[in-house]
């Protein structure tokens, strides 16, 4: 499979998952691992979720672009804080749950793939997260070339992604070493899509975007997520 066919994979498969996406945020079904595992993951969620909303009142951004808005997990949080939001995912089905769940004014939403779609302005704060890990490294730099043009002056990323924990993804998902850089993926009714999986660390992220001529300032929660500021230099 090329990387280009990867990709339009990554795409079928979050377009079929949308129904069942929030299972793994929620730790339902598949996800569940008991309540041990289950509370060190709630206590990880609420803490990047008390980060993004401690950075959105430092900075007070207007406008917000959200790339791979999903579901809405994180629009809810976003929207509430800001006088406007653009949502944009690939996947018609999550967006029209991010809609359900939101139900806001102030959110503008964009279908498109995010490989291709260019903004038309220029916003106070480019937000994204669980999208990084999907990037490929063919694209890594041209991903953040569009980031820094989505950028009013003085504007700032945010960030939000999976750190390496077996026990982070389903319980019947095959669990590949770190470095893969492309997993396989099984949806509730068994269907096998391949998608892009980079997991990042902090400190390799952050020099791996300084190259790009961006700062980052990144931490990681003890088990689960890696999370953080990025602004072009």
């Amino acid at each position: 499979m090329s990387g280009d066919d990867i990709l339009r994979d990554q795409i079928d498969y979050y377009r079929a998952r949308a129904g069942e996406y929030d299972e793994w945020w929620f730790r339902q079904g598949r996800y569940d691992r008991g309540s041990e595992f289950n509370a060190r993951w709630h206590s990880e969620t609420g803490a990047v979720e008390a980060a993004l909303d401690a950075w959105i009142a430092r900075r007070r951004p207007r406008s917000v672009l959200e790339l791979a808005c999903g579901t809405g997990l994180f629009t809810r949080r976003i929207a509430p804080r800001v006088a406007s939001v653009t949502a944009v995912d690939a996947s018609p089905e999550v967006l029209a749950i991010n809609r359900a769940r939101m139900s806001a004014a102030n959110v503008n939403y964009v279908e498109a793939d995010l490989f291709e779609w260019r903004p038309h302005e220029r916003y106070d704060a480019v937000f994204f997260s669980f999208w990084l890990s999907h990037v490929p490294d063919s694209r890594f730099a041209s991903f953040w070339s569009s980031v820094a043009a989505a950028l009013a002056p003085e504007g700032a990323a945010y960030l939000i992604d999976s750190a390496f924990d077996p026990t982070s993804t389903a319980k019947n998902h095959d669990v590949p070493g770190r470095e893969a850089g492309v997993v396989t993926r099984k949806l509730n009714d068994g269907r096998e899509f391949r998608i892009v999986k980079v997991f990042w660390e902090p400190q390799s992220l952050a020099a791996r975007v300084e190259q790009l001529h961006w700062s980052a300032t990144l931490a990681q929660t003890p088990n689960y997520f890696i999370h953080g500021e990025a602004r072009p230099r």
